[in-house]
């Protein structure tokens, strides 16, 4: 309890500090920001901003060693041996932040002749990690690999490479890097733009259809931000060269080769991780590193007609992954030299692991894999296993059974590792838009209506028994956007209101195989047909003087999801901005393990940022 308020007060200092250091900024520092003196040929600009979500629910995330559902637990389990009773050691958390962290970002742009300039961004992240976090001695765990400690906030860990991003730098409590550092040549025509850059492609807003181009950064905040940002913050930046060209008046030509860089989630233990931290990942990326992307696209725009096209070879950025040799000798308690044959299988002895076939199958389920036949190719793949007894069985009774035993001879836990990596896929897609004309006023009039889809033939799949066999299917995805600005009242600026609807043939909203959908601790996924789909609709309302906006977002997952995120943003003057959103998450409508939005149902947040800029 002593431990639980000295955090509760820390909590409460750090925010009070940067809430008001950055009221006192906004006073102070004004007068000298508008007293820079800068050439014609040279700009530069950037903001101080502290984000805070305060939980809005009793609940942590249960994909971490304190969230665990089975934390102090007592799980019956009923081996081939005998049966017994277990309570997983994890010490729940009292958590009262989600997040809590400063940002600073730096602007700058050098213009060396009207055709040729620089444009460089500067981002740092800094995290006093004022949680409730996991210590890995108070359960006693010896868990393998540097991220499986104390909780690393920024660190991306790639076996075989001490710096997989360029010009990025993280560690536990930081992240500094250059979203954007390029030349770029414009003359007529042509615009070259030759270093570090995001590339942003599509018209769908929120849904990612013909946005291929990058990988995305959910380090910072997930993929819960303001919905208005889109994934301004979150596209991966890279080396690449960007060649945009006017063909006529009306198409465009627009090609890139980068260097592949992928998707980058949260580390285990920290507030927004989504992979089970009962599973060490070993991220393969260091053998995909000096691979390219490419691709081009042609957009076209006929008055009130626009069209676009893109053709893409790449590495699929979200990765794809499966049972991988632990490597990790450990002993079974009471079997020396049982370390040397565990090793050779994907298991690790370790109490931060599984500690029943019930926390098995209830986490397959909620990872959507499938926890029967992840026991059975965990045992075909690695004749190793077979050493030990491990048999491949048909039915959950057995495999109940099975993992019992072995739950029960390890003395506390089994650690699963995983391996994680990348596979080209090519990418087809194309897009149609048309402005509707109609009575001045109306509802109809200047509605935009924009059609978006993709087809990738042999797209690479997890298995979701996490064999070595990946799947291979085709996939489509589509979306249907209609968006405009209306008047509803002449005191009011026009409010913008944007709906969406997405559907993908053979995967959900973060990529996952439909496949592995709908299981739990009772029964393995039987999945589901007819694709995925989900709904969006977002409005935005400025005010007069445009100091206040009003902004509302909702995600609707039809199989049991939704998520709103009503927002108010504060604008007073040129440099001080606050904003505060709300998301409300709940995947509890319909089968938990059916829809995407589960995921993340635990963080129903409040979020207040508070900015200045220079």
């Amino acid at each position: 309890m002593k431990k639980a308020k000295a955090s509760r007060w820390r909590i409460c200092l750090f925010a009070c500090l940067i809430l008001g250091g950055a009221a006192r900024a906004d006073e102070e520092a004004a007068p000298a920001a508008s007293s820079w003196a800068l050439p014609d040929w040279a700009s530069l600009s950037g903001y101080v901003r502290p984000e805070v979500a305060l939980k809005a629910s009793d609940r942590e995330d249960p994909f971490n060693q304190r969230g665990n559902l089975f934390n102090g637990v007592p799980v019956a389990r009923h081996s081939f041996v005998a049966d017994d009773v277990t309570t997983r050691n994890g010490q729940p958390a009292d958590n009262y932040l989600n997040l809590a962290f400063l940002r600073a970002e730096l602007d700058a742009s050098l213009r060396f002749s009207p055709q040729l300039s620089l444009t460089a961004k500067l981002r740092g992240i800094f995290d006093p990690a004022a949680y409730d976090e996991f210590d890995p001695g108070a359960v006693g765990s010896q868990a393998a690999g540097s991220l499986y400690g104390r909780p690393n906030y920024f660190k991306y860990d790639v076996e075989g490479s001490g710096h997989p991003q360029p010009l990025d730098w993280a560690g536990r409590n930081y992240q500094l890097y250059f979203p954007a550092l390029f030349l770029e040549y414009s003359n007529g025509p042509l615009d070259v733009r030759v270093g570090n850059q995001q590339i942003a492609w599509g018209q769908a807003i929120f849904f990612r259809v013909l946005d291929v181009p990058d990988g995305l950064d959910l380090r910072r905040h997930s993929a819960l931000d303001y919905a208005s940002e889109e994934f301004s913050d979150k596209r991966v930046p890279a080396p690449a060269v960007r060649v945009l060209y006017q063909i006529a008046d009306h198409w465009l030509a627009d090609g890139f080769v980068q260097k592949f860089q992928p998707t980058v989630y949260g580390n285990p233990n920290t507030p927004y991780n989504a992979i089970p931290s009962q599973f060490t990942v070993h991220d393969n990326y260091r053998n995909y590193d000096s691979k390219l992307d490419y691709g081009l696209r042609l957009k076209a725009d006929f008055g009130d007609i626009g069209l676009q096209a893109i053709a893409a070879r790449r590495y699929n950025p979200d990765g794809v992954y499966r049972w991988t040799a632990s490597g990790v000798n450990r002993d079974l308690p009471g079997a020396p030299g049982s370390g040397g044959v565990l090793a050779q299988t994907p298991f690790e002895v370790d109490p931060t692991g599984v500690w029943s076939s019930a926390e098995w199958f209830t986490y397959a389920g909620m990872a959507r894999l499938n926890g029967l036949d992840g026991l059975n190719a965990a045992v075909r793949d690695f004749p190793a296993a077979a050493l030990l007894g491990a048999a491949q069985v048909p039915t959950y009774d057995l495999a109940r059974q099975e993992l019992d035993t072995f739950f029960q001879a390890s003395g506390s836990g089994l650690r699963g590792h995983i391996q994680r990596s990348y596979r080209a896929e090519t990418d087809l897609g194309g897009g149609a838009s048309y402005v509707i004309s109609a009575a001045p006023g109306s509802l109809l009039d200047q509605l935009i209506i924009n059609v978006e889809a993709l087809y990738v033939p042999d797209r690479t799949f997890t298995d979701p028994s996490l064999g070595a066999g990946f799947l291979r299917k085709h996939e489509w995805t589509t979306a249907l956007v209609m968006e405009k600005y209306q008047r509803f009242s002449a005191s009011l600026p026009a409010t913008y209101m944007v709906f969406q609807w997405l559907h993908k043939t053979e995967s959900d909203l973060f990529g996952r195989y439909l496949g592995g959908m709908g299981g739990d601790v009772s029964k393995p996924p039987p999945g589901y047909g007819g694709g995925y789909n989900a709904f969006a609709l977002a409005l935005q309302q400025p005010f007069p003087n445009l100091i206040w906006r009003a902004d509302f977002a909702a995600l609707y997952d039809p199989k049991g999801g939704i998520l709103l995120q009503p927002a108010v943003r504060w604008k007073p003057n040129g440099r001080f901005t606050v904003e505060a959103f709300y998301n409300f998450i709940d995947g509890h409508l319909g089968t938990p393990t059916n829809n995407a939005l589960s995921t993340f149902d635990y963080a129903s947040e409040v979020t207040l940022r508070v900015g200045y800029q220079f």
